[in-house]
């Protein structure tokens, strides 16, 4: 049986870094299909999509990925372990990948597994040190790094000094270790495998030679600096991605939903905002009094502290437009995926849904229509769906060109079939 790798991504937009990681996930498994979970119109940074679902599915396509598969909503805007954990749930009910292939600083399984098994096991020092470090203030991301070095000191914690700790909580790494985690409780006979990132870091704005993080090349595009676009995104996407900017439908900007945003802060009450996830200790209070801000950069300017990041604020704001409460996330969280929603394949990739059609734990979904019309799906799988089109009505809104706004694009729009382009395979 062929094998089949896993990769979760969010390709916003697919660039030369990302073709990097699947043709060095090829090397690792050589002749794989390569399955795809992706983001879509909103992503894990609280932040709308550059570009839409099913443009940057076809741009997945095109780069040689066989399948891809929406991550719902409800688990792309949440926080790396709720992502991670969405994600792999959602390629273990394919029951056909075996391979689970993702991007790390490290570069290496050892470190990530090491630190992952430790965080798993909760040792009570560490739990103790990295709740005193979150009572301090300190993000999350600050907090881990604070307990681990404070625990390996007495050495009763990991085997890794200060030094090689320091450097070791970034964006990247932190997912990475929130896969392992993922992996060794939802689907064990699931082989990890890391891939250094190369070039550009997350957050840099600069290119590395032909890399530049996708922060870099949503500024870029943002300030009409093309040149940085067109040297670090592959042909095939940079074509996808000018087509749907031409066509009014990119590049899709957070302070185009400014409006609705403050318009639900100045009408809910603290309590109301309280029962938003993540928002804990009297964050409502302050939510409530930032509402007069005139737009979301003030807002999230006013709101910024350690622990509350500019990436948690976002989450919080993306919670409240698609009126996402605690306890709703703590039963799709407890659930898992209801559904594999299919946003686009290959000719290779409808090969392999013949195998999935027989080996998946969940039903597939082409069309969302008839999916929440069957009178057998469950009520909670119509809410996730529900979550995913109400997504996409509001995403819509931030479209430059006002005649493509209309609600309903998830009933219209048909999956995508497009295959590998030639300069791609070269």
């Amino acid at each position: 049986m062929v094998d089949v790798i896993g990769v979760v991504v969010e390709y916003n937009p697919f660039h030369n870094g990302h073709l990097y990681h699947l043709t060095k996930a090829r090397e690792e498994v050589p002749g794989a299909h390569l399955i795809g979970v992706m983001s879509g119109n909103w992503t894990q940074r609280g932040e709308p999509a550059l570009i839409n679902k099913w443009a940057r599915a076809e741009a997945a396509l095109q780069s040689g990925i066989d399948i891809i598969f929406e991550l719902p909503v409800v688990y792309a805007v949440q926080s790396a372990e709720g992502f991670a954990r969405g994600a792999v749930k959602t390629l273990e009910a394919t029951g056909i990948v075996n391979y689970l292939c993702f991007g790390s600083e490290a570069g290496q399984l050892e470190p990530l597994q090491t630190i992952a098994s430790y965080m798993e096991a909760e040792p009570p020092l560490f739990k103790k040190e990295l709740q005193l470090s979150l009572k301090k203030g300190l993000s999350y991301p600050a907090a881990l790094h604070r307990a681990l070095s404070t625990v390996s000191r007495t050495g009763k914690g990991l085997p890794f000094s200060a030094e090689v700790l320091e450097n070791f909580f970034t964006p990247n790494n932190i997912l990475a270790i929130e896969y392992l985690k993922a992996v060794k409780k939802i689907s064990p006979e699931m082989v990890p495998l890391t891939i250094k990132r190369r070039g550009a870091g997350f957050h840099d704005l600069q290119a590395s030679g032909d890399i530049a993080s996708a922060t870099g090349i949503r500024r870029a595009l943002f300030k009409k600096e093309l040149g940085l676009v067109n040297k670090t995104v592959p042909g095939a996407s940079r074509e996808i991605l000018y087509k749907e900017i031409a066509a009014g439908k990119g590049p899709v900007h957070e302070e185009k939903y400014a409006d609705v945003i403050l318009s639900l802060l100045r009408r809910s009450s603290p309590e109301k905002l309280a029962t938003l996830p993540e928002v804990i200790e009297g964050m409502e209070s302050r939510l409530k009094k930032a509402a007069s801000s005139p737009d979301l950069h003030t807002l999230i300017k006013e709101l910024k502290t350690r622990r509350y990041t500019r990436t948690r604020l976002q989450r919080i704001l993306i919670y409240l437009l698609l009126s996402l409460n605690k306890e709703t996330l703590s039963y799709f969280n407890e659930a898992g995926p209801h559904y594999l929603r299919i946003l686009g394949f290959s000719s290779r990739g409808k090969e392999l849904l013949h195998r999935i059609k027989t080996h998946a734990f969940l039903p597939l979904v082409t069309r969302p229509a008839p999916f929440i019309k069957d009178p057998l799906i469950s009520p909670g799988a119509k809410q996730m769906m529900h979550y995913d089109i109400l997504a996409t009505d509001l995403y819509v809104l931030g479209y430059p060109n006002p005649d493509q706004r209309a609600g309903g694009e998830d009933f219209r729009h048909p999956v995508v079939k497009s295959d590998p382009a030639v300069s791609m395979q070269e």
